[in-house]
């Protein structure tokens, strides 16, 4: 049987939910029917590691990560060093994930591949209005257009396809939600000392720790976490505050840091590989994103059965139930937040309950396998195995083969 070839394109290697998506996705599909290759632009945190991991890694030399007018030509010379890419393995399937890379890659497949299946996955809607409304109407114009180009959208959240279809992204295109997934069953290394842990970080033994993966990106609104922890540390002395990763906003965090006199409990220690020892020595995953697809970095905290507090957005309440294995909070409201922060420090009783709520729930909709089965059959229903794509395709994509979505349709998503 001749295997499908899917090639994955990423805009950058970072330390990332959507990067750890699709590398999860290359080590997990089936190797006897699919041979999977990934293309990204260079400058990523993970570009070492991966290069040696994996033996067909491409690099786009002129993508770049940030979408501004000064990139215009360096986007013209991406897009065509994507489709010739393209002409060189042949791809039975082109996956883009991430904004820059999937619009630039929807692109090239149209232009330099029309053979291909094109499957873009939305890992979170990649604009919001706090952005500003001219940036963020010029995104969803964008993406109207793209989707023409596409034969398969793939959301990992409900709430996501939801406001997609409201904004009119992507009417007539097959849909489909394929979860991000994770490891429910984690395994800590044999040697993991948490008084260690915690002494390398320079926090007491008993002080209690509230904990948040992400990056200094303004969708990841650091600045709110640091305002939370002022009001939660202006009660509670014993307490502290850890913000991982890097990014443009790092510098005007610390400087907020500085300015509240919080400097030795609010710990920024950058870009972490040690994720799973870090939540085994936090009481509360806090999550303070404007926008959010389905983080893995919480799925991650519900593995090693930490309770949370998050601002209520996009997939995060598909993962957490209200007053049950968690507390959802309006977003922005930084006092709502760090009240529920308090409790949840404060009641030890109430955490062991979440935690064992959290323990009783089944996830396996948000576990690997039941990620990797969704793509597989995805992939299959696009390129049956024994059918392969000859000839040239359309450069917009028919719309007579699916099926308008209906009030209580169930957004018109596939499970």
């Amino acid at each position: 049987m001749q295997k499908t070839k899917i090639l994955y394109f990423i805009t950058r290697l970072d330390q990332g939910g959507a990067q750890a998506s699709v590398l999860t996705s290359i080590k997990n599909l089936n190797k006897q029917q699919f041979d999977t290759y990934l293309a990204a632009g260079r400058g990523g945190r993970l570009d070492g590691k991966i290069k040696n991991e994996l033996k067909n890694l491409f690099f786009i030399s002129a993508l770049r990560h940030d979408v501004h007018p000064k990139w215009f030509f360096h986007d013209i010379a991406a897009t065509i060093q994507m489709g010739l890419l393209m002409r060189r393995i042949r791809p039975d399937i082109v996956h883009t994930n991430a904004p820059k890379a999937g619009i630039l890659g929807r692109v090239a497949a149209r232009v330099f591949w029309r053979r291909a299946k094109v499957v873009h996955t939305f890992h979170g809607l990649g604009f919001a209005k706090e952005q500003g409304e001219k940036r963020f109407k010029a995104f969803v114009a964008v993406e109207k257009f793209c989707a023409k180009l596409t034969d398969v959208l793939v959301f990992v959240s409900r709430r996501n396809a939801a406001e997609a279809k409201k904004l009119g992204i992507g009417k007539g295109v097959r849909t489909e939600l394929i979860r991000a997934g994770v490891n429910f069953r984690p395994v800590l290394p044999i040697h993991f000392d948490p008084a260690a842990k915690r002494a390398s970080l320079h926090i007491p033994p008993k002080a209690k720790v509230v904990l948040a993966i992400a990056n200094f990106k303004p969708l990841k609104n650091p600045l709110h976490f640091v305002l939370a922890a002022h009001k939660v540390l202006m009660q509670m002395k014993n307490v502290y505050f850890i913000f991982t990763g890097d990014g443009e906003l790092k510098e005007a965090t610390e400087k907020l840091i500085h300015n509240l006199g919080i400097e030795k409990q609010v710990i920024l220690p950058g870009w972490r590989s040690d994720v799973l020892e870090l939540l085994a020595i936090s009481d509360v995953y806090a999550s303070v994103s404007l926008r959010e697809g389905l983080p893995m970095s919480l799925l991650e905290a519900m593995s090693m059965r930490v309770p949370v507090v998050c601002y209520d957005v996009d997939g995060i309440g598909e993962v957490v139930t209200n007053n049950k294995t968690g507390f959802l909070v309006r977003p922005s409201d930084i006092s709502a937040l760090a009240e529920k922060i308090k409790v949840l420090l404060r009641h030890t009783a109430l955490r062991e309950r979440f935690e064992a709520a959290i323990d009783r729930r089944d996830f396996s909709e948000f576990a690997i396998p039941a990620m990797i089965k969704k793509q597989e059959h995805l992939y299959r229903s696009l390129v049956p195995p024994t059918k392969k794509m000859f000839g040239r395709g359309r450069f917009f994509r028919h719309k007579k083969h699916f099926k308008h979505s209906k009030p209580g349709d169930n957004h018109g998503l596939r499970n």
